[in-house]
C-alpha cells in the first residue's frame, strides 16, 4: 500500500509539462501567434485588435473542429466534411468566429458567454439530424444535402406598404 510520502515522491517525478497522448492529433497550426499586439493591436496604439484567426475557414479548420470533437457516427451528431458548401453552416460559423474574436478579449466572462450564448446553440443547430447537414455523412464521405431553400412567393412594394400600414390584414390577400 502506498503512503502519502510515496505519492509525493511519485509526483516529484512527473514531467513539468503534460505529455500528449500517443494518439492525440497534432496541435492546430493555422492559428496566428498570440502576442501583446494580438490582444490590443500594436502596444500603446489605438489600432483595433489583430484577429486570432485569419478567416472563418481558419477558425473552423484549426480551432473549432478540435474543441467540438464528436463521434459523428452517432445519429445525434450530423456533420459534413464539406461544411463550406452549406450556406447556413458558413453563416453560423462566421457569426461564431466574429463573436469569438470579440469575446476572447474580455478577460472576465467573455469565453463563458461565447460558449453559452454562441457556440452551444450554433453547434447544436448544426449537429442536429434535421439541420443543414441532413443527408450528409462524414464517416461515409457523403455530401448529399436534402435541405432546400424555404419557399417564398414574390411580393411587390405596394403590398408591403399595405401590410406595414395595417391596411391589409392576414387572410385578406
Amino acid at each position: 500500500m502506498s503512503t502519502p510520502d510515496d505519492l509525493f515522491d511519485e509526483m516529484d517525478e512527473l514531467p513539468a509539462e503534460p505529455r500528449p497522448a500517443a494518439d492525440a492529433p497534432p496541435p492546430p497550426t493555422g492559428r496566428q501567434e498570440r502576442g501583446a499586439e494580438t490582444e490590443s493591436g500594436a502596444e500603446g496604439s489605438d489600432d483595433p485588435p489583430v484577429p486570432e484567426f485569419s478567416s472563418v475557414y481558419d477558425f473552423v479548420d484549426t480551432h473549432l473542429i478540435f474543441i467540438f470533437a464528436r463521434d459523428t457516427s452517432k445519429p445525434q451528431f450530423r456533420w459534413c466534411a464539406k461544411w463550406w458548401l452549406h450556406g447556413e453552416a458558413v453563416s453560423r460559423f462566421e457569426a461564431l468566429w466574429r463573436a469569438y474574436e470579440q469575446l476572447r478579449l474580455d478577460p472576465g466572462t467573455g469565453m463563458s458567454v461565447w460558449w453559452r450564448d454562441h457556440a452551444g446553440p450554433a453547434m447544436a443547430a448544426l449537429f442536429d439530424p434535421d439541420g443543414p447537414f441532413d443527408g450528409c455523412s462524414a464517416e461515409l464521405g457523403r455530401h448529399e444535402p436534402v435541405c432546400q431553400m424555404l419557399p417564398v412567393e414574390p411580393m411587390d412594394d405596394a403590398l408591403l406598404r399595405q401590410i406595414m400600414s395595417g391596411q391589409l390584414q392576414e387572410g385578406n390577400n
